[in-house]
């Protein structure tokens, strides 16, 4: 299927997945998509007061631009 980099997968969890992704964002420059990443908001679904079992990331863009990343894990 695929090589993982991963000694042990099982430690890959929605929340290492949701504190990676985020700090991918927040340490991302602004690409060829022209998206402001260095200028985003990026809260967790705990941290903006959404009310889910999931966790997930609602990203906030300076022209007022809101996105909600919902973490899933499938197996």
């Amino acid at each position: 299927m695929y090589e993982s980099d991963y000694e042990d997968e099982a430690q890959v969890t929605e929340d290492t997945m949701q504190d990676g992704l985020r700090e991918l964002i927040e340490t991302a420059e602004e690409d060829s998509f022209g998206i402001g990443w260095e200028e985003a908001e990026v809260r967790t679904f705990q941290q903006a007061g959404i009310m889910t079992y999931n966790k997930g990331l609602v990203i906030s863009l300076p022209n007022g631009t809101e996105f909600q990343l919902t973490i899933v894990q499938s197996r």
